[in-house]
């Protein structure tokens, strides 16, 4: 624990899960509410641990980052995937941005000010595809389709722009995730799977019981705060038994060796 302490800010409690199991989730509330300055605070919905839980583990962040100038402001309509039209606050510039095209989409860098510190240069991406050309969901598993998608389509340039406009927005989504990890392909995790370099002691082996995430994002002409947590509870279960391993010994007749040690 105390490499995960000097490494990682990581921290460790005792709780009682047989008897206090709904004290132990608001205490995992309270770390995560702390952590991300009262953004997120249920992540742990009532119930998700229990007197059969024996580990929870929680990670939680937070981010404020701000634009190297803020965006002006204007009312522009925006068309909802419905087929609606609404006119909502949009920030705008005529400054030269990080935009690049690609086939079927287009990719906006934005940016956050760093002070000068080149190993904190965050940024937010923003894809976009083109109409009629390529679906929100073709995109998604472009993305998804190869650890270096990201890399690979950032804008590393700035280009002037004629008509830019990117809608504020704030939107918090929360998702119980476990059922897509398993999709992944990560199932030992979820049936006895061996965490002992991480959890020493006790019988049997330890199973995800349930993967929590939750996060939420606000996007104005500022910048942008942000805060995501994942809380996973994990349950003992038995090691699997092995059958019996039988050897014969048919003494009924013949010869035999006895040895007798005083």
């Amino acid at each position: 624990m105390a490499t995960g302490a000097s490494r990682y800010g990581a921290t460790a409690e005792s709780v009682d899960f047989l008897s206090e199991a709904e004290q132990a989730r608001r205490c995992v509330k309270a770390f995560v509410a702390n952590a991300t300055k009262q953004l997120i605070r249920d992540v742990l919905p009532p119930g998700s641990i229990d007197s059969s839980t024996t580990v929870v583990l929680a990670n939680a962040l937070y981010f404020k980052g701000a634009w190297p100038e803020p965006f002006a402001v204007f009312t522009a309509p925006f068309h909802t995937p419905g087929g609606a039209t609404v006119r909502v606050p949009s920030m705008t510039t005529g400054r030269s941005q990080y935009i690049a095209l690609y086939p079927g989409f287009r990719a906006l860098k934005l940016p956050y000010r760093n002070d000068g510190d080149r190993d904190a240069a965050f940024y937010m991406l923003i894809l976009l595809p083109d109409s009629g050309t390529l679906s929100l969901t073709d995109l998604y598993d472009k993305v998804v389709s190869s650890p270096e998608f990201i890399r690979k389509h950032t804008p590393v340039e700035e280009v002037e722009v004629r008509r830019f406009m990117v809608p504020k927005f704030k939107f918090t989504s929360d998702f119980e995730a476990s059922s897509d990890m398993r999709k992944l392909g990560v199932t030992r995790a979820f049936a006895g799977g061996d965490f002992s370099g991480m959890v020493s002691g006790g019988e049997g082996r330890l199973s995800i019981g349930g993967v929590h995430h939750k996060a939420t994002i606000e996007v104005d002409e500022q910048g942008t705060v942000a805060a995501a947590a994942t809380a996973t509870d994990m349950a003992g279960s038995a090691l699997p038994s092995e059958p019996p391993h039988l050897v014969d010994f048919d003494f009924c007749g013949g010869s035999a060796l006895l040895v007798c040690r005083g």
